[in-house]
C-alpha cells in the first residue's frame, strides 16, 4: 500500500522521528555550551591547540546554535498534533462538539507528569551541586555567557509558579532548569485552544482572524502590561500555523501541501540576518513560518514522492522526546559543575566531556520516560502497528 493511501495518522508516522531529532538538536547545543571552553571565550583565543580533528568539531558543532528557534518547531508540531484529531473529526461530522473535560485531563496527564520529575531532578542535583560547592551555582564559571544565564533559584514561590506553569513571567523557572520556559506556552495555548475550536468549526477563516488580531494587539502592547497575556499571545500565530497546517492536511483547507514548501526559502535569510533585521517576536514567527514550510514539504515528499523510512527509525527518540527536553538542561549543569571542580575551574577544551553528557541525557529520558511519560498515555489500538503519540515535547 502506499503511503498516500494510509490513514492520516499513520501519514505522518515520520514527524515522531523528526520531534526526537529536534530535541536532540536543543541538548547537543547545550552540551556544547555548557561542557565546552567556547568559541569566543575559548577557541579563538589559542586555535593553535587545537588540531584538525578538533577544528572540525569546533565548527560542525556551531551548528547547533539554534536551540531557542528550535522551539518554535515544537509549537508547530504541538498546534498541528492537538487540532489534526479534531480537524479530522470536523471533516468528518461538522456538527462534532468539543469534549473539554476529557481534552483537559489529557493535557494534564502529557504535561504535568515529566514536569514534576524534571523539577525533582533539578532540586536533587541542584541541591547536591550547591553542597560540593560547584562553581556554576554561584555564577563563578571562566565562562561568561554561563554565569549570565544560569540561575539557581528555588523557593515556595517559584515551586509554585512553575507548578501553575506561569514561569519566567510571574516567577523564574525552577532551580538551573531554563528549557522549562517553553512548557508556559505550551499549557496556556492548550486552554486557549477549546475557542479557537468554536470559532474553526464556525468558519476556519474566523480562527485565523481570530488569532491574527490576538498577535498584532499583544505584539503592539508593551510588554510591561499584563506580560504573561503579552507573552502567550506572541506564541500563538506560530502555534496556530501548526493547527493551520492540520486542516490543510485533513483537506478541511482544500490547497495543495507542496507549494507551501517554497517556505524554507526563508530559513538561509533568518540565519543570514539574525538577532539583527527583525526583532524578536517577528523573528521567531518567521522561524515558524519556515518551519511551517518545511512539515508541508516534507509530509508531501514523504506521502507523494519518496517515503521517509529513516525518520522513522528515529521513534524510539520521539518516545522521549518530551522527558529529554525537561530533564537534560541541570544534569549538563551538574556535569558541568563537576568538571570545573576536578580541572580547578577550567574549561575543557576537548569534546570528550560534550559527547559524554550527550550519551547521559540521551540514556537517562529514554529510560525515565518508561515511567514519567508512558504510563499517562493512552495510545489507540490498530491492525497495524501502534501508532507514535504525536504530542508536542521540549
Amino acid at each position: 500500500m502506499k503511503v498516500a493511501d494510509l490513514p492520516i495518522r499513520e501519514k505522518l508516522m515520520f514527524l515522531d522521528g523528526l520531534r526526537g531529532l529536534a530535541a536532540l538538536y536543543v541538548m547537543i547545543g547545550h552540551s556544547r555550551w555548557l561542557l565546552w571552553e567556547g568559541y569566543s571565550e575559548g577557541y579563538l583565543k589559542h586555535p593553535d591547540q587545537y588540531n584538525l580533528v578538533g577544528k572540525f568539531f569546533v565548527y560542525f558543532l556551531s551548528l547547533f546554535t539554534f536551540g531557542h528557534e528550535a522551539v518554535l518547531f515544537f509549537f508547530i508540531l504541538s498546534g498541528l498534533v492537538i487540532h489534526l484529531k479534531y480537524s479530522m473529526k470536523l471533516k468528518a461530522n461538522s456538527g462534532y462538539q468539543f469534549e473539554f473535560g476529557q481534552y483537559f485531563i489529557k493535557r494534564v496527564k502529557r504535561i504535568y507528569p515529566p514536569l514534576i520529575f524534571a523539577i525533582i531532578i533539578t532540586t536533587a542535583l541542584d541541591l547536591t551541586g550547591r553542597y560540593f560547592g560547584f562553581s556554576i551555582y554561584h555564577q563563578l564559571t571562566p565562562n561568561h555567557s554561563i554565569n549570565g544565564v544560569v540561575f539557581d533559584i528555588m523557593d515556595f514561590k517559584t515551586l509554585a509558579g512553575n507548578l501553575l506553569l506561569v514561569m519566567d513571567a510571574i516567577t523564574p523557572v525552577w532551580g538551573t532548569n531554563g528549557p522549562l520556559w517553553s512548557l508556559k506556552y505550551e499549557w496556556w495555548l492548550y486552554m486557549i485552544y477549546p475557542t479557537l475550536f468554536y470559532l474553526n468549526k464556525r468558519d476556519i477563516r474566523w480562527s485565523f482572524a481570530a488569532v491574527t488580531m490576538i498577535f498584532a494587539a499583544g505584539f503592539l502592547a508593551p510588554s510591561s502590561t499584563l506580560s504573561i497575556l503579552v507573552q502567550i499571545s506572541n506564541y500563538l500565530f506560530s502555534w496556530w500555523l501548526g493547527c493551520v497546517i492540520a486542516d490543510i492536511i485533513t483537506k478541511r483547507i482544500p490547497v495543495r501541501t507542496g507549494p507551501f514548501s517554497i517556505l524554507i526559502l526563508l530559513f538561509p535569510v533568518l540565519v543570514i540576518f539574525r538577532k539583527v533585521l527583525f526583532n524578536q517576536v517577528l523573528e521567531d514567527t518567521l522561524w515558524a513560518v519556515a518551519f511551517g514550510g518545511l512539515v508541508l514539504g516534507l509530509y508531501t515528499v514523504h506521502n507523494y514522492y519518496k517515503e521517509l523510512k529513516t525518520l522513522s527509525k528515529f521513534k524510539w527518540l520521539g518516545d522521549c522526546s518530551y522527558t529529554l527536553y525537561v530533564t537534560h538542561f541541570p544534569i549538563l549543569v551538574f556535569m558541568n559543575g563537576a568538571i570545573l571542580m576536578s580541572t580547578g575551574n577550567v574549561m575543557p577544551r576537548h569534546f570528550y566531556y560534550v559527547f559524554a553528557g550527550i550519551i547521559i541525557t540521551t540514556c537517562f529520558a529514554w529510560g525515565a520516560h518508561f515511567f514519567v511519560e508512558k504510563p499517562f498515555i493512552s495510545t489507540p489500538r490498530l491492525k497495524k502497528p501502534s501508532l507514535p503519540l504525536y504530542e508536542t515535547s521540549r
